[in-house]
């Protein structure tokens, strides 16, 4: 035979289901928020290496414009008759 449910059991029911699904929420916003914290330090840390890089770009020459100097040097060596520590 089939019991009746009423409206307090149905109630009871909703509820039980709510509070299982707020403690769920729960865990899934701390580990988000555990998340955030390191992808946040991540940040900090990438910032900082684009400074460095930004650094060392300040004073980089390309392989290029040293060659370039280099001839330079070796034909005002050349002109001056000086000779070059090679």
């Amino acid at each position: 035979m089939l019991k009746k449910v009423t409206i307090e059991d149905l109630a009871r029911m909703v509820k039980g289901g709510f509070d299982g699904n707020t403690a769920q929420f729960g865990e899934v916003n701390k580990r988000l928020n555990q998340i955030d914290l390191r992808l946040g330090h991540m940040d900090a840390r990438l910032a900082m290496v684009e400074r460095d890089i930004a650094d060392i770009r300040k004073h980089f020459v390309y392989r290029d414009e040293f060659e370039d100097a280099l001839a330079r040097i070796a034909l005002l060596e050349k002109k001056a008759g000086v000779k070059s520590g090679k």
